[in-house]
């Protein structure tokens, strides 16, 4: 009896997870059309007399103004105009973009200077800006804009949720656990920092690839939509799984034989191997985290390396810390028994941390 009410719970769950995530995704696709209607677009646009170039953009810009109702345009000619000029600088400061000329165009997070500024990149911005709700960039030179959401606390926050999670924990103790058996324990820490560095690299790489296909896409709004939903299912699944105690986003089971028989080898080669190993076939674990986060960097252009060394440092502390409280001399059998009694509410705080990222993303809050 207990168990076919266990199991019509469990159903309830699944079929409520469901329902909710067809909810949040029919209002991912109507939160375009409400916004489109609500948002005022700022856009600050410079330009000069004697640039052939603005001719264009000027006349090109008429015809978005009366092709899109909302996009507001401030226009500003710098030629022999010292408060124009002063403000294009003070833009240029806030947004730092890699080249300076003119025409330029600020909208929202985004400047679009000189050749790049095109009908195709500047219809792309408006429609971005139609959809999510972007900041008048006055805000971003004085930071008055509250809607600004706070990206290292949240980046570095989410870098240990990932850091924090059984798939890669369970890796890095079989491995020290091997190391204990026929090594020392400066080979210990030797191979477990060697581990760390190969799970380092190996994420930042992986990282650094998406990332770049984020800056080079055309499909800004559909990548960010994407992500959404993606993050917004992931959280969803890890908590129905903290529900029924099992673990959906987990490392292949054909795979786990694989990655115990290489810790097994307990060497500095093996090591760096089953970095590059666990990191890839554990993205399932946590993964959408990550892609989340990738997406609000490189938004960032100014800062994505910066923020993305600093995101995969504190991605693989949890690592440092457990390969420490093993050298200190904990036994792995208790740090086992932790991470296996810890596990199920690690699932539930990461797919809360997933939820409300995207839920957040989903409102345009980050």
């Amino acid at each position: 009896m207990l168990q076919v009410k266990n199991s019509y719970a469990s159903e309830a769950v699944s079929l409520l997870s469901t329902f909710t995530l067809i909810v949040l995704m029919v209002t991912l696709c109507l939160s375009p059309v409400a916004n489109a209607t609500e948002s005022q677009i700022q856009v600050y646009y410079f330009y000069a007399e004697d640039c052939s170039h603005c001719n264009e953009i000027t006349v090109l810009i008429a015809e978005l103004e009366d092709k899109y109702p909302g996009f507001s345009v401030s226009r500003f000619l710098i030629s022999g105009n010292s408060t124009n000029s002063e403000l294009f600088n003070s833009l240029i400061l806030a947004y730092n973009p890699p080249a300076v000329d003119i025409p330029a165009v600020f909208i929202g997070n985004k400047s679009i200077i000189g050749y790049g500024l095109t009908k195709e990149t500047l219809e792309e911005a408006i429609v971005f800006c139609m959809q999510n709700k972007c900041p008048d960039p006055l805000s971003i030179i004085y930071r008055e804009d509250e809607q600004q959401s706070p990206l290292l606390p949240l980046l570095i926050g989410t870098a240990l949720i990932e850091g924090i999670n059984p798939c890669g924990f369970a890796v890095l103790i079989v491995l020290l656990a091997s190391l204990l058996l026929v090594k020392t324990k400066r080979n210990v820490i030797i191979v477990g920092l060697v581990f760390i560095a190969s799970v380092f690299v190996t994420h930042f790489i992986v990282g650094f690839g998406i990332m770049g296909w984020y800056h080079f896409s055309d499909m800004t709004s559909i990548i960010r939509n994407a992500v959404i939903v993606i993050v917004i299912s992931a959280g969803l699944l890890n908590i129905h799984d903290f529900l029924r105690d099992k673990a959906t986003l987990a490392i292949p089971s054909s795979l786990k034989q694989g990655i115990v028989k290489l810790a097994r080898y307990a060497s500095i080669p093996g090591a760096v191997a089953l970095g590059f190993f666990s990191s890839i076939v554990g993205l399932p674990c946590t993964g959408a985290i990550y892609l989340t986060t990738l997406k609000l960097i490189a938004d960032t252009p100014s800062e994505t390396a910066y923020y993305l060394l600093l995101y995969n440092f504190f991605y693989v502390l949890p690592l440092f810390a457990i390969v420490t409280i093993v050298y200190t001399g904990a036994s792995l059998e208790d740090v086992d028994a932790w991470r296996k009694g810890k596990r199920r509410y690690i699932r539930l705080i990461g797919g809360l941390v997933m939820l409300a990222i995207g839920i957040a993303m989903l409102f345009g809050l980050v």
